[in-house]
């Protein structure tokens, strides 16, 4: 939808762009009716507010850029380890001011309590460091944002994360402190707190189940 696309303001128009990509890539992936149905549904209704929160943002001179981007990078502060992961979506302005953002589920105020705890929010501060790596921003002029999409009562809402370029090199910088201790034979602690720890697919590592 968004590749090769001008900026617009006709809601129709961008609507039928935005279905008919959605119709191109159901066909490229080989899914059947019965397993779109419900994906289909909630894409639907996500629409109109979409092009909705688009049209306001263009208005302010963002221009979609580049989106599902895999980044990689080998940060001088880890002694050789590497760190990389997938950038959802990255917008320009004309002066050069880039801004990634991160579709994510859930209501806005679940969101903006997660950026609040500023350098516990480390999702977008390692993928501003992705991005600064890799060259598409620089320290300055990059900003970062949740994209909440289904919050039911404001639609799609964008909570940015303050100084994410500013707390991106204090994760590099204290992690790197982090592994020169377990490399000196410290023993990794179990902190085991936050929702994230029931999903966390690395828990052993931590020993949360035995903490």
């Amino acid at each position: 939808f968004h590749q090769g696309r001008e900026a617009s303001t006709d809601v129709a128009i961008d609507t039928s762009r935005l279905m008919a990509a959605a119709v191109a890539v159901d066909q490229e992936q080989g899914w059947t009716e019965a397993e779109l149905l419900p994906f289909r549904a909630s894409f639907e209704a996500l629409v109109p507010g979409y092009l909705r929160w688009l049209h306001e943002r263009e208005a302010q001179g963002w221009r979609w850029w580049q989106g599902e981007l895999s980044r990689q990078a080998t940060p001088a502060e880890w002694g050789g380890l590497g760190l990389h992961g997938r950038l959802d979506r990255l917008d320009q302005q004309a002066d050069g001011r880039v801004e990634l953002l991160d579709y994510k589920t859930g209501s806005a105020a679940s969101l903006s309590a997660k950026v609040k705890q500023g350098l516990e929010d480390t999702q977008l501060a390692f993928y501003a460091a992705l991005a600064l790596a890799a060259g598409d921003a620089v320290p300055g002029a990059l900003t970062a944002a949740y994209l909440g999409l289904d919050d039911p009562r404001a639609g799609p809402v964008a909570v940015p994360h303050d100084r994410v370029d500013a707390d991106a090199r204090v994760l590099l910088q204290q992690l790197g402190l982090e592994f020169e201790r377990l490399r000196d034979g410290e023993p990794m602690l179990a902190l085991g707190q936050g929702d994230a720890c029931e999903h966390c697919e690395a828990r052993g590592l931590c020993r949360r189940d035995q903490w």
